[in-house]
C-alpha cells in the first residue's frame, strides 16, 4: 500500500504531527455476496449487482475476477486484507462528474483535520484511459475549504491500493463540511477505480509519549514489582493553550477511558493487577479537550503486568500395559512453563531420554517408575524447578511360542485330498491359524486345512497367533509338496458293429503308465492290453483303467453296440407293474427313432412321437385303450448304414 497526501489550497495547517481517532471512517462494510446501495444522493451513478459493473455503474463487492477479459485486476480484499470486507468498485460514466458527495458533520470549528481515502486504478494493462480525481471539502454554503487532485493514477500490474488525502482547517463556527469527489476523466476504455476506507481524523501537535528506562516504549512488569512507573511526553507547540488528558484501554486499543487527574504532560501510573494495559496521552485547544472529533493522541504505551506463575507439570502415558521390548510414548504437559522450558525425563530417579516434552523407551520393566522434571522459563518465575507425577505401567513378558505342521500324505497323485494339521506350542485356549499355499490366504481359521487341488512345488504354511497376552505370530515349517499327474485317456466315440463281427479298441493314453485293466473281460481277447479286440454279442460299455508307476490311476469308457436286425416287441402289458408297460424300441438296439406311430383298427393315428423317449403307453388323449390288435409304423437310423429305414408290424395290447 501507498500513501500520497497533498498540501491544501486554502489555509495551510501548521501542525499536522498528531492525529486522532477516525471521526469519520466509511469503510463500506462487510459480508457475504453484494453490499447494499450507497444512500441517495451520495452518488451520480447507478448501483448494480454484478462483480463487473459497465460504464456509469457501481457496485459494493469483497472481491471480483475475470473482469472485461481480464483487462480489470483480480482484486480478492478489501485494502485492508479482509476477504469479507466490502469496497467500492467504479465503471466511471463517460463524461466527468462529481462521482461521490457526502456531507459530513460532527466536527470541530477552528481545527485542523486529515481527509484520506483508498484508491485503486482497476486496469491491469497499459493504455486505458487513467482516472483523475480531485477530492474538494466545501463548507455546507459552497466555500471551498480545501482541495487536492491526484493526477492521472497509474494503471499497476499488481492490486496496489494507494492513500491519498490532504489536511484542511474549518473556520470558526464551521463543524460540518461536504466531501465531494470529482471524475477528471472521461469513461470508456480504462477510468476504472476502486474505492475504501475514508477517514476524517482531527490534526494536531506531534506527541512522543515514552517510558524511560523501557524500549519500545513498552514495560513488562511482574505482578509483585510495586514501583511506580513514570510517563512523559514531548508535545509540539501548536495550541495557543494546550489541554492534556491521559487515557487508558484494556482491551487492545478498542476503548479508551480517562485517567482522572492525569492531565499534565507526566503520569505516574501506580501498581496494578496483572493485565495488559495501554496508555495514551490527547491534547486539544483549551475547551476541546474530551471531543473527540477535535483531539489527537499519541502512539500508546503499552504496560504488560504479568502475574506470577506457578510452574507444574504432569505426565501421561499412551499405554496403561505394554508388552516387553514394545515402544511406550510419556508426554508432560506443561503449566506456566514459559516460551520454552526444558525438560529432563527420570526412570526410577536416574536421568534417561532428552531434552523434549516426549520421552519414548521400549526397555520398561513392570515396576519401573518414570517421572519428569521440568525447568520454566516463564516471565516472573520464582520456583522454576518442578517435578510430575510419578507412572508405572505393567510391563507383560512375550511368550515363547511355535507350532508344528503335519500332513496326512505327501508324493500324492494330483487327485488326491491331502488334511494338514497344525500343533501349536503354547497357544492358549484360543490360538488363531492362517494357512496359506505358496503364499495366497487360504482355509479357515482352523488348525486343520485340507486341499484337493495342489499342485507338484505348492508350499503349503500356517502361522499361528497364540491367544496368550504378548505373543506374536509364528510360522510352522512349510511343507513343499511333491504331486504326481494323472495319466490320460482318450477313447473313440461310442460305436456300432454288425452282429457277429470284432472291433479292436484303441485308445490313446499318455503318461508313465503301468497296467491296463478292460471292464468287462467277456468278449475281449485280452483285457490287459491297450487295444484288445472286442467280438461283443450284444450292445456293451467297455471300461479302460490305467495305472501309472507312481500308482495314479484314471479311467474312461467306450460302447460298443451290436446291432443284427430291427425287433420290436409282439405284445405289451400297461398295467404298471414295472414290466413291458409301454411298446418301444427296444433299449438294447442301438438305432436313432425318427417317428413311432400306433393306428387303431379303424385306422386312425392314436400316438405319434419321435426320438430316444417314443414309445405308446396303451393311451389315447389321456384314456385307456381297449385290448387288442394295433397296427404299428416306425421310421428309424440303421445305425451301420446310417441311412433311414421304414418298418411296420402289429402288437396286441393286452390288458
Amino acid at each position: 500500500m501507498i500513501f500520497v497526501f497533498g498540501t491544501v489550497a486554502a489555509q495551510t495547517p501548521t501542525c499536522t504531527g498528531g492525529l486522532g481517532d477516525p471521526i469519520v471512517d466509511i469503510t463500506f462494510g462487510s459480508g457475504t455476496g453484494y453490499g447494499p446501495a450507497l444512500a441517495p444522493g451520495v452518488t451520480n451513478m447507478s448501483y448494480v449487482s454484478d462483480t463487473c459493473p459497465n460504464d456509469g455503474y457501481y457496485t459494493i463487492v469483497h472481491s471480483t475476477s475475470g473482469c472485461f477479459g481480464n483487462t480489470w485486476l483480480n482484486v480478492g480484499s478489501d485494502h485492508t486484507g479482509n476477504s469479507n470486507g466490502y469496497f467500492m468498485l467504479i465503471n466511471a460514466s463517460y463524461q466527468p462528474s462529481d462521482f461521490y458527495v457526502q456531507t459530513i458533520g460532527g466536527l470541530c470549528a477552528g481545527t485542523t483535520y486529515q481527509f484520506a481515502a483508498w484508491i485503486m486504478n482497476m486496469a491491469a494493462v497499459t493504455g486505458q484511459i487513467l482516472p483523475n480525481i480531485t477530492f474538494t471539502i466545501e463548507n455546507t454554503s459552497g466555500t471551498v475549504l480545501g482541495t487536492y487532485n491526484t493526477g492521472d493514477i497509474p494503471a499497476l500490474t499488481t492490486v496496489t491500493w494507494v492513500q491519498y488525502g490532504f489536511y484542511f482547517n474549518t473556520p470558526p463556527g464551521v463543524d460540518t463540511v461536504v466531501l465531494r469527489m470529482t471524475n477528471n476523466a472521461s469513461g470508456g476504455d480504462g477510468n476504472d477505480l476502486a474505492l475504501d476506507d475514508i477517514t476524517f481524523r482531527a490534526a494536531g501537535p506531534s506527541i512522543q509519549a515514552s517510558v524511560p528506562g523501557y524500549p519500545n516504549d513498552t514495560a513488562t512488569v511482574c505482578q509483585n514489582d510495586t514501583r511506580t512507573l513514570g510517563f512523559s511526553a514531548a508535545v509540539e507547540n501548536c495550541y495557543p493553550t494546550a489541554v492534556y488528558q491521559w487515557q487508558q484501554s484494556v482491551d487492545s486499543g478498542i476503548t479508551w477511558t480517562d485517567i482522572p487527574g492525569a492531565v499534565s504532560a507526566t503520569y505516574m501510573r501506580p501498581a496494578s493487577a496483572p493485565g495488559y494495559y495501554e496508555y495514551r496521552l490527547t491534547v486539544a485547544q483549551s475547551g476541546n479537550i474530551g471531543i473527540r472529533s477535535c483531539e489527537v493522541a499519541s502512539t500508546p504505551i503499552v504496560v504488560n503486568v504479568i502475574a506470577i506463575p506457578t510452574p507444574a507439570v504432569a505426565i501421561t502415558a499412551n499405554e496403561d500395559s505394554s508388552c516387553a521390548g514394545t515402544p511406550v510414548q510419556f508426554t508432560a504437559v506443561p503449566g506456566g512453563g514459559g516460551p520454552g522450558p526444558t525438560y529432563q525425563w527420570m526412570v526410577d530417579g536416574a536421568d534417561a531420554g532428552s531434552d523434549s516434552p516426549t520421552f519414548t523407551t521400549s526397555t520398561l520393566g513392570s515396576n519401573d517408575v518414570v517421572s519428569c522434571v521440568m525447568t520454566s522459563n516463564a516471565a516472573c518465575v520464582q520456583t522454576p524447578v518442578v517435578v510430575s507425577n510419578s507412572l508405572s505401567i505393567t510391563v507383560t513378558a512375550i511368550p515363547v511360542t511355535g507350532v508344528s505342521v503335519s500332513a496326512s500324505a505327501n508324493g500324492i497323485c494330483q487327485d488326491s485330498n491331502v488334511i494338514f494339521t497344525a500343533i501349536p506350542s503354547n497357544g492358549g485356549t484360543a490360538p488363531g491359524f492362517q494357512w496359506t499355499v505358496n503364499g495366497a490366504v487360504a482355509g479357515i481359521d482352523s488348525a486343520v486345512f485340507s486341499d484337493a487341488r495342489l499342485n507338484d512345488g505348492d508350499v503349503v504354511s500356517c502361522t499361528m497367533t497364540s491367544s496368550l497376552t504378548c505373543a506374536a505370530p509364528v510360522q510352522g515349517q512349510p511343507i513343499a509338496m511333491v504331486v504326481y499327474p494323472l495319466p490320460v485317456i482318450g477313447l473313440a466315440p461310442d460305436t456300432v458293429i454288425a452282429g457277429g463281427s470284432s472291433l479292436q479298441l484303441t485308445p490313446l493314453t499318455g503318461g508313465d503308465i503301468a497296467s491296463y485293466n478292460w471292464s468287462p473281460a467277456t468278449w475281449l481277447d485280452n483285457p490287459g492290453i491297450a487295444d484288445p479286440v472286442a467280438t461283443p454279442e450284444g450292445s456293451t460299455t467297455y471300461r479302460l483303467t490305467v495305472v501309472t508307476a507312481n500308482g495314479c490311476m484314471a479311467t474312461a469308457a467306450e460302447m460298443v453296440g451290436v446291432f443284427y436286425r430291427l425287433a420290436m416287441p409282439g405284445a405289451f402289458t400297461p398295467n404298471g407293474d414295472g414290466r413291458n408297460d409301454v411298446f418301444r424300441v427296444p433299449l438294447s438296439v442301438p438305432v436313432l427313432v425318427d417317428r413311432l406311430a400306433v393306428y387303431d383298427r379303424m385306422g386312425v393315428c392314436i400316438y405319434s412321437a419321435g426320438g430316444a423317449g417314443a414309445g405308446w403307453d396303451g393311451s389315447f388323449n389321456g384314456r385307456p385303450q381297449p385290448a387288442g390288435v394295433y397296427v404299428w409304423m416306425l421310421s428309424y437310423e440303421n445305425p451301420l448304414t446310417r441311412r433311414t429305414e421304414m418298418a411296420k408290424g402289429t402288437v396286441v395290447l393286452v390288458r
